[in-house]
């Protein structure tokens, strides 16, 4: 058993190269886009930074004043596979956006490998691994690829499930470990979103199963134990909850059942082809399950056994009913504002994705073990073969020439050509034994394999040309003067801010490790939007522009510099004000960078002419001062408020107080200080502690049921 998977696994790997051949070495023609590029990208770099710096990131400086990074759950930097990719590439320089493309290909390669351990209990081998790939290589995991958190939770399910049915097999609770290390590799993946959907299909599944009430309980048990697994980034991630602005999640989706059967049975009926704009609305969502699953709903409607689909269907049925909430269901949610503010919708369609592989795992099974006594003529056999591997070509050619397929009402007629090869080559395989039948099996896996790859691959919703690392040069900001770069890099402690988006996206200052008043993140905390809003208003729910020509809001922001697109309406306009001066070239560059020539630094005394301040240290964690004053007073930082945030005069603890809002500040008497601020959120000692015995109990119940199953009990 152990050597089968090993190979299934190594298999499995080498055909997840080849479906994403044309994002990795040696071919990198396209790459990853969306959140993942605009997003988390700039997360991940700003973490490895840090830790390469030698502190563990705990506070955001780069965007809002700063934010709490520990608390950004979106981050995923507790999460056990991301200290794997720092590992991989700990000795470079900075990580590569393709090491993080890799980081996710390879969640859908191991989500492959554990729905088939799942579902091989469930059936075949090839039904197991015609059903993984249902999961796997094709509709909503691969729609969210560019979503790495909801990518992450959908990786684990099919654990949660194999615990699941292992439990009710062996009538043991042991093996609900899996559940419990499912949903907290889940959360801890970084979308709290996607673990609720985890949480509810683990406990609708079991409800389906055969022992109904009992594995319910148990599951629902195990849920409830796996919080102490990953509490560590719970209790941060509340705190910067209670302070962020809050948002209504749950409602009616866009899509109606008309659409949605569409998108699941006809994979390019909406238009998915390259080419299009990235803010291009295709009017569906791909959630496209495959040719096997196709076959094996029409298998199991024909057989008409639906006692062995109860479990699924019933899945099924719940994930779609929360998927497109009647609005008794939305009224419900919107009284529990946990929910209503964390739960969307969509995510529930990677439910329906597990529920469809189990369904084909089950009908191919059937399908295969219902053999006739008849022989397939020769003739039949090679017509189907040559028929099927002639389409599969085929589509891979147009693939490969740009991939416009046809769409609509076409692209259902050529669905339907291609089912009815595959029908006929599985029907083949079935009826044939020895070496006729694994080059049949061999075809089918080809095929199969084609169609999630062509429909699936390098299409628009997941798929932009170029390379993203050599955008980015090993020194400076692609675009922007060396000397505006250097001035920047000198003056860190000062804020940069970009003119109406007209240069560098907010979020992307994280990956140079300079910091911005503006942003665009949702743990925008409301206290910062309340005190932005006295100066400009949000443009969005999370975006908002400086007014640059406001000498108030520049300085009391510490903005120094000011990037503006070589030409747009504010270029002109900053040149000719006295109040700032170009700091490099004037012309051949795509950014210029203006210097504020009245900015006041992002710490000072509230009254200038308290006394001098003089930085010691300065990190994202920890700033240091030495203040000299005749008369005392008020020492402002201009840094988010949060809890975690400490502060020390001459090493004694002191009260830090709210200052204009949202920002930091400490009384001091006249004399010479030693002033520091340090973050260090105790949620995060706390949840470490537990964090760290409750994982130690996991390994010792995993160890205890090892043991158990290699005995036979």
């Amino acid at each position: 058993m152990r050597n089968e998977r090993l190979l299934v696994g190594a298999l499995a790997l080498i055909a997840t190269y080849a479906f994403f051949c044309e994002y990795l070495p040696p071919f990198k023609r396209v790459h990853l886009w969306s959140d993942i590029s605009g997003y988390h990208y700039p997360l991940q770099r700003y973490a490895f930074q840090s830790l390469k710096e030698g502190r563990f990131p705990l506070w955001d400086s780069s965007i809002y004043c700063g934010i709490t990074f520990i608390g950004n759950v979106n981050a995923a930097f507790l999460y056990p596979p991301t200290w794997l990719m720092y590992a991989a590439v700990w000795r470079l320089p900075r990580i590569p956006f393709k090491a993080y493309e890799i980081f996710t290909f390879l969640h859908v390669w191991f989500a492959f490998l554990l729905c088939y351990m799942w579902l091989q209990g469930r059936g075949g081998k090839l039904a197991g691994i015609l059903g993984a790939a249902a999961f796997a290589f094709t509709g909503d995991m691969l729609w969210q690829t560019a979503h790495p958190g909801v990518l992450g939770a959908m990786t684990w399910m099919p654990l949660g499930f194999w615990g699941v049915d292992e439990s009710v097999e062996r009538r043991d609770w042991r093996p609900l470990w899996k559940v419990a290390a499912a949903s907290a590799l889940s959360f801890l993946a970084g979308y709290p979103a996607a673990w609720i959907v985890n949480c509810v299909i683990f406990v609708v599944y079991a409800l389906g199963s055969r022992r109904h009430i009992r594995a319910a309980t148990g599951v629902s048990v195990a849920l409830l134990a796996s919080v102490p697994l990953f509490i560590v980034q719970l209790l941060p991630s509340m705190e910067a909850r209670s302070m962020m602005v809050l948002e209504p999640k749950y409602g009616h989706e866009d899509y109606g059942l008309g659409a949605l059967l569409r998108s699941f049975f006809v994979p390019n009926w909406f238009d998915f082809n390259p080419g299009h704009a990235t803010d291009f609305e295709p009017g569906g969502m791909y959630l496209y399950v495959g040719l096997p699953a196709l076959f094996a709903i029409a298998w199991a409607v024909w057989r008409h056994k639906g006692g062995a689909y109860v479990q699924p269907v019933l899945g099924l049925a719940v994930a779609l009913l929360l998927a497109n909430p009647p609005k008794a269901l939305v009224d419900a949610v919107e009284r529990v504002p946990a929910l209503d503010y964390t739960m969307m919708p969509f995510n529930f369609y990677s439910a329906v994705a597990a529920m469809a592989a189990l369904i084909t795992a089950i009908g191919l099974n059937d399908f295969f073990e219902s053999r006739g006594n008849g022989v397939m003529p020769d003739w039949a056999l090679l017509c189907s073969a040559i028929a099927l591997a002639v389409w599969s070509l085929g589509k891979v050619w147009i693939w490969h020439r740009g991939g416009l397929f046809a769409t609509g009402a076409r692209a259902t007629l050529q669905t339907g050509i291609a089912l009815v090869l595959l029908a006929l080559c599985l029907w083949c395989s079935r009826q044939t034994i020895g070496r006729r039948s694994s080059l049949m099996v061999a075809l089918v896996l080809f095929a199969v394999g084609t169609d999630y790859m062509v429909f699936g691959s390098g299409r628009w919703f997941n798929a932009v040309q170029g390379d993203v690392d050599k955008q980015q040069p090993l020194y400076g900001i692609g675009g922007i003067d060396d000397a505006g770069y250097r001035a920047m890099l000198e003056n860190r402690h000062y804020r940069v801010v970009t003119d109406d988006l007209a240069g560098l996206h907010p979020s992307e200052y994280r990956l140079f490790g300079f910091a911005t008043p503006e942003g665009f993140d949702p743990f925008l905390p409301a206290q910062y939007k309340q005190a932005i809003q006295h100066w400009v208003p949000f443009q969005t729910n999370r975006v908002f522009y400086t007014d640059v020509q406001n000498d108030s809001m520049l300085q009391t922001f510490g903005v120094r510099y000011v990037l503006v697109r070589n030409g747009v309406e504010h270029d002109p306009v900053l040149a000719a004000n006295p109040n700032f001066r170009l700091i490099g070239r004037k012309k051949n560059i795509f950014c210029h960078v203006y210097e504020y020539l009245h900015a006041r630094p992002p710490y000072r005394w509230e009254d200038d002419r308290s006394g001098s301040v003089e930085p010691i240290a300065w990190t994202p964690e920890r700033r240091e001062f030495l203040l000299r004053s005749d008369r005392g007073g008020r020492f402002v930082v201009v840094e988010q408020f949060f809890p975690g945030w400490r502060a020390a005069v001459d090493g004694h603890r002191v009260e830090i107080e709210r200052w204009g809002g949202a920002f930091q500040a400490i009384r001091l008497t006249a004399g010479e200080h030693r002033v520091k601020f340090e973050f260090r959120p105790v949620s995060v000692q706390l949840g470490a502690a537990v964090s760290i015995l409750a994982v130690a109990g996991l390994l010792v119940l995993v160890r205890v049921d090892s043991r158990l199953r290699s005995k036979g009990c």
